[in-house]
């Protein structure tokens, strides 16, 4: 997939979007997202080394959306987003089926049983570079860190 074919499905996914919030606030984009699909959208951290920076997975009645604890602010909102976008694409939908209640169980067996493709991917990190631009969030840094975005497509 190239970056114009992912820019332009990750487009149309944002069509399946809520209207963003003003001020922007990545808690209030998946309320409402969740209350637009008709089922919870959880959000957790969670510190596992094994654990990439995020996953989603469908437990049969919700959807989960992990991130690794410790990152904030426009790092963890991409890492939100690039998962919203898999869970919208409707990459690897199965329910994760690990037993009982213990969360880092579950989401190694959702990271094991649902591996993405590069191109799934690509796609999502591209739908959430083009919300957090849409949204207007920018990366903070200084202009290092702004070029260095713009060559890669957060600005």
């Amino acid at each position: 997939m190239t970056w114009k074919q992912a820019r332009t499905e990750a487009t149309t996914l944002m069509t399946g979007l809520p209207p963003l919030p003003r001020p922007w606030r990545i808690e209030d984009l998946c309320a409402a997202l969740a209350e637009r699909r008709g089922r919870p959208l959880l959000l957790h951290e969670l510190d596992l080394a094994a654990l990439p920076f995020g996953l989603w997975y469908f437990d049969g009645e919700r959807d989960h959306v992990i991130s690794r604890a410790g990152t904030t602010g426009y790092h963890r909102d991409h890492i939100v987003l690039h998962e919203i976008c898999h869970m919208l694409a409707g990459h690897n939908t199965g329910p994760a089926t690990a037993d009982g209640d213990d969360m880092a169980a579950r989401v190694i067996a959702a990271a094991v049983a649902s591996p993405h493709t590069n191109a799934q991917e690509e796609l999502a990190e591209a739908f959430a570079t083009m919300v957090l631009k849409q949204a207007r969030k920018r990366p903070p840094g200084g202009e290092f860190e702004q070029r260095a975005s713009a060559v890669f497509g957060a600005a």
